[in-house]
Order: C-alpha cells, then structure tokens, then sequence
C-alpha cells in the first residue's frame, strides 16, 4: 500500500483543478442551440465561454472565425452569412472541446416582447383549431425565454427552439406565429421569433439600468417596489396568525362537510337550486357568506386532452375545484399568493372526451361571495364557455358580518413576486439576449400601465432607446396600440385607454418605429382570442419598412385640421385607396367566448361615420356627425357652432368605422383647431 500525506493529495488536487480550469469546456448560450435561427447578416455575433486566454474556432457553413476568450472567460466572433443560403447548416464550436450545433437556419431574427397579449399562445387563439393542424414550416422556428426576473444583469436564459408543426406549433405566441408565418411567406426565408414576453408586466419592469440612473423618479420607485418585494414574506407571516386568530375570535372558520355529499359524480340532485353564472351570491339568491357548492356538466369534443385548463373568475374566496369526483385544486389562506388564482392548469387524466361534471366549493368567510368573470375550460384548441345555468347548493352559512368583524379583519397582503421590481425583467430576459444579432423588435404591452397614460410615453422611449443601445445598433421597433376593450360607454369620455393609446403613439417620433392599430381587434375582454390580424399588421410594418416591399402598412393617420363655418375639416396620411366608411352591423358580440349579442348604439346615425366627437369653449364634448368629403372627413354638431376641438376613437372601447381603401382602420386621435400631425 502507498500511503501519500494530505499535504501532497492536496497539491495533487490543486494542480489538478488548476489544469482543469486551464481547459475547461467551451460552452454556448441557450440560445445558440439546435434548431436557432441566426440572423442574416455580414456580422453575425456567435458567442459563449471558455477558459480564460483559450483559442475559439468558430465555423457555419464557408464562414469561419477565431477568438480568445477574455479574462472572464468570454468570448466573442462575428461571421459574414449574408452570401449563404437558408440552411440548415451545423454550427461548429472548436476549443479545448468540441460542440457541434445542428439544424441550424439562416434568416431574420424578430424579439417578440411586452406582455399577455404578446405571450398569449397559439393554442388559445381563436384560429387554433384551423391553424395548428397544418402548421408545418421547418423555416419558422420560436425560441421562449423563461420567464425569470434578476437583481443583476444575466448572460443566459433558459429556453430551447422549436420548430413549426402540428404537435409544436401549439407553444408558439399567436402574435409573434402570424406574423412570422407572413413575413416568412413573403420574404422567403427562414424567420426566427425570440419570445421574451411576460404577463402582466409593465414596461418599467423591461427598462435597462442606465434608465434609471438617469431618473430618480424612477429610482424611487424602484426602491418602493423592492421593499414591498422584501417586506412580502414578514407581511404573510403576520397574516396567517392574525387571520386564524380572526376566524375564530369571530365564528367565521371554515368546518367542511364530506366532500362526495356535493362533488361524487351520480348524486341526486334534488335541492340544488338552478342559478347563472357569473354572478354575485346575494344576487343569485345564495348566502353573503359561507361554503357553497357549484356543478355542472359539460362536452369536451373529441380530439387532444393536452394542456387543459379551467377558470373560475375572479374569485376572491377560498375555493376548490372537483372534476368527475375528483379533487384538483384548491385556493387556501396558506397557499394564497397575495390574491387568489383561480386559473387551474388540469393534468391529461383530469377530461374525458364527452360528458364531464366539474364542482366548484366557494368559502366566504368575509362576505361579498361571487364567481364575477368569465368561466371557460380550455383543451387542446377548444375554449368550452360554461358561463350560464350551473346548480348551486348551500352546505352551510354565516350570519352577516359585524362591523366590528369587519373592522378587524386582517388585509391580505399583496404579493408583488421579485418580477416586479423595475428593471429586473429586463436583466433576467433581455440582457442575455443582446449579443445575438436581430433584425428587429415586435412589442406588445400598455395594459398594465393603462392607469399612468401621463407618464407611459417617457418609459416607451426610455425603453426602446435602452434596448437599442444595449443591441449597439438602431434596429427597427414595431408596437401595437392598445386595442378596443372593455363596456361600451354613452356618453363622449376622457378614457386612461385612450390617453395610453396617445402616449404610445408619442414614440412614433423615434426613427425606425411603427405602430399596428388595434382599434378594431379587441372586445370586452383584455385578451382578444383572435390574434393573426395582430401578427399581419405587424408583418405589414416590417414588410414596408424593412424589407421595402410594395405594401400599405397603416390606416388613415390625421394630419390637418380647418375650420369651416362650424364644421371641421380633417385630412389625413396613408389613405391608400381613399378614405372609406366601413358599414357597421346592428349587432356585435363583446366577447368571442359569450354567443349572447349586444345592440350597436349608433351616436351619429345621420352621418356615415361613427367615433367623431366636438368641444367648445367649454370643453362639452358630444358626439358630432361626420362624412366623408373627397380625400377629408367633414365633422360638425348643431350643439357646437365654434368647434375647438374634435376627437375620434377617443374611448375605451370606441364605436368607430373610418377605414382606408385596404382595409385598416384610422388610428385615434385628438386634436385642437389649428394643430396639424403627422407620423
């Protein structure tokens, strides 16, 4: 036996280590990885890691180049793919080891970025069922960043490539699809969708550092935020205790009976009483507070039971969700997030094709109990709509709520999630990505910020300057404006939405930028199903633009404005093939989930158009009579002899039907007598 001291084991493992590091494994970003789509351009960025002073070899077809990592060990090359073809080629990798990238594509790479609506999935898009199933494109491919906030700048990401087909094709973002699918047809090569898009985000969260070193507004809110992050889990903590303590002290906790009596598949159902959903307890005739259960059968059709989901509502209560007698779910004080999901992701086994039965037990241990949103089951492409009759039984009730109870109950505490906190989406999703070479951007987002149109405009630019100078280049930035949501209103009002679509419109003065208009594309939901005109409004800005093809990319644009013995002249940009009153039904449908239909209020049912509004001196605005006269729109109203002022589409969800010989719609605007615009 050989005995060696642990001081020499110990050089051993040094000298070991130290010639390990010395020819540590050359690595790639997730982003270069089987199936990426690389930009075609005479400065294609391919990078990665190695050891500290380690020679790379980096090859793609006919182009080659060399690098030595840095002291950090990064390394950078740039090769010339503007003279190959579209592929696929492997991309060879050549340091201390050797990596071979396959199925590598050359084209145009779009970052697909914002947030529901642009990460809202082909799947759940109203075009699914006749799309995904002949879907197949080995040129179109998406890359999904995970959705992964950091404190500091990260140099990857998670995510992997996929390549268009049936059984994919699913997973792509329905906008960042349908566009790629046109611009893809059109141009004839590959297109590469990098979608870097997060629900409910606002566009601070996506703002670079340098922002807010230039803003202490911004960096006061940024310090807000993170402490609200950082106090979350005290904040919980002390609400558990205080809320059980409440429960109790106030007779409001929750003593379940056996679930099967209510939830078992087979039950008689003798005393359920027949209600609508969505709706209120008090007004359903059902108790204020308490548990109560809900059931009802539904029809799954037949086809893939993959990527089943149900929600609820907006439920604020503690609830727990049965399918077929079977437990799923639930929402408690434990697991509550600081407010409550009730968007229930189902495993494959939960459905069945043909009949299912799904049972719902709402606690309300405060009061105010209600299921007050849409409910729908989602499978495969099928979105089940099951608002409307439901049974309803009551296993139990509690008396009204004292003043003191009320008084007393504790706040659930919000939780923010690290996400939140300004900057750190950009840091953990787009950081990673600005070595990549990219053609452009596509950007989707302002809901959440619809509440500060004041401010939006100084984030929008901030934002696309950001990233502009984090890329080194001037790269195109397409945005869409928010689309039509919400009720219907009256009366002319100062919507948030209107004055967020303005603030986005402001950033049109930046070069290299477009804007889709949506004003025709939403409904009294936030996230319109429909999505491939989305995507081709925003092909049609890149084809024009980018590309310089021959296509309209924008509906009619105001441009002046003249008084005219009360009436009021307006003219307007990109009326390609005139100006056009689109007719409009009697009747539309506010959301593509309800079948029940709403009359159309027509404002100006002696003029041809509908959406223009007047103001005087007083600034009254009413609705106006408009028509158009040769290449202009002519705007008046008895009510306003000395119009000041005019506004059209100004409405959260506006009435509105000026359209240009190509059919997109004039984008909204307000304008006072004398101004002149145009973008």
């Amino acid at each position: 036996m050989i005995k060696i001291s642990l001081k020499v084991a110990s050089l051993c493992a040094s000298v070991f280590l130290l010639a390990s590091e010395a020819r540590a494994d050359v690595k790639l970003p997730a982003l270069l990885s089987n199936h990426a789509v690389l930009q075609k351009s005479d400065h294609t960025r391919i990078w990665g890691r190695a050891a500290a002073g380690e020679k790379v070899t980096v090859s793609l077809g006919a182009a080659q180049a060399q690098a030595v990592a840095g002291g950090d060990g990064k390394w950078q090359v740039s090769l010339d793919v503007s003279r190959l073809g579209a592929g696929p080629f492997e991309l060879v990798v050549q340091g201390a080891n050797r990596l071979v990238v396959t199925d590598i594509m050359v084209g145009e790479i779009w970052v697909c970025s914002g947030q529901s609506n642009m990460a809202f999935g082909l799947a759940r898009a109203g075009e699914a069922a006749a799309e995904i199933p002949q879907s197949a494109n080995p040129q179109l491919r998406q890359f999904r960043v995970a959705n992964v906030g950091t404190e500091f700048p990260a140099d990857d990401c998670k995510g992997a490539w996929i390549v268009a087909r049936p059984d994919t094709a699913k997973e792509f973002g329905a906008v960042g699809y349908f566009f790629g699918q046109r611009l893809q047809r059109s141009i004839k090569q590959p297109v590469g969708l990098i979608l870097a898009a997060w629900a409910g985000t606002s566009a601070i969260s996506w703002l670079p550092p340098a922002a807010f070193a230039d803003s202490p507004e911004w960096q006061g809110k940024q310090a807000s935020v993170k402490k609200r992050v950082d106090d979350y889990p005290l904040l919980k903590e002390k609400y558990l205790p205080a809320y059980r303590q409440w429960e109790i002290q106030y007779q409001r906790n929750d003593h379940p009976a056996d679930p099967a009596l209510y939830a078992a598949q087979g039950l008689p159902l003798d005393g359920w009483k027949s209600v609508t959903l969505p709706a209120t307890l008090r007004a359903a005739g059902l108790p204020d507070a308490g548990a109560v259960w809900f059931r009802k059968t539904f029809v799954v059709p037949p086809g893939t039971l993959e990527n089943a989901m149900i929600q609820l509502g907006a439920v604020r209560d503690f609830n727990a969700l049965y399918l077929n007698g079977k437990k799923y779910d639930e929402t408690t004080v434990e697991s509550m997030k600081g407010g409550f999901d009730v968007r229930y992701a189902l495993p494959k086994t939960a459905l069945h094709e043909g009949e299912n039965t799904v049972a719902v037990r709402l606690f309300t241990p405060s009061e105010k109990a209600a299921m007050p949103s849409t409910l729908f089951v989602g499978v495969g492409t099928s979105r089940i709509l099951l608002n409307g009759p439901w049974l309803a039984k009551v296993e139990f009730e509690l008396p009204t709520l004292t003043d003191a109870a009320r008084k007393a109950l504790p706040v659930i505490p919000p939780n923010p999630g690290t996400h939140s906190v300004p900057g750190r989406i950009y840091n953990g999703m787009i950081h990673p990505l600005l070595p990549a070479t990219i053609q452009g951007v596509l950007w989707y987002q302002g809901e959440q910020d619809s509440g500060q149109p004041a401010t939006y405009w100084k984030m929008f630019e901030a934002l696309i300057r950001g990233w502009r100078a984090g890329w080194g280049y001037e790269f195109p930035f397409y945005s869409c404006q928010l689309p039509n949501y919400g009720a219907k209103a009256d009366q002319p009002e100062n919507s948030l939405w209107a004055q967020l679509r303005e603030a986005q419109a402001q950033a049109l003065t930046l070069p290299k930028t477009g804007q889709a208009v949506l004003i025709d594309l939403g409904e009294e939901d936030v996230h319109p199903i429909y999505k491939k005109e989305v995507g081709e409004r925003l092909a049609r800005l890149a084809l024009a633009r980018t590309y310089q093809q021959t296509v309209v990319d924008s509906g009619p644009i105001f441009k002046t404005m003249q008084s005219e013995a009360g009436r009021v002249r307006l003219t307007f940009s990109h009326t390609d093939g005139g100006l056009v009153a689109k007719p409009l039904p009697a009747q539309y449908q506010p959301t593509s989930m309800s079948p029940t239909l709403k009359p159309l209020v027509r404002h100006s049912p002696d003029g041809e158009l509908e959406g223009f509004a007047l103001c005087g001196a007083d600034k009254k605005w009413v609705w106006a009579t408009a028509k158009i006269a040769g290449d202009a729109v002519v705007v008046w109203s008895p009510a306003v002899p000395k119009p000041v002022a005019v506004r059209y589409a100004w409405a959260q969800n506006p009435t509105c039907n000026l359209y240009n010989g190509a059919g997109l719609p004039a984008a909204p605007f307000q304008v006072k007598s004398g101004s002149d615009s145009e973008r």
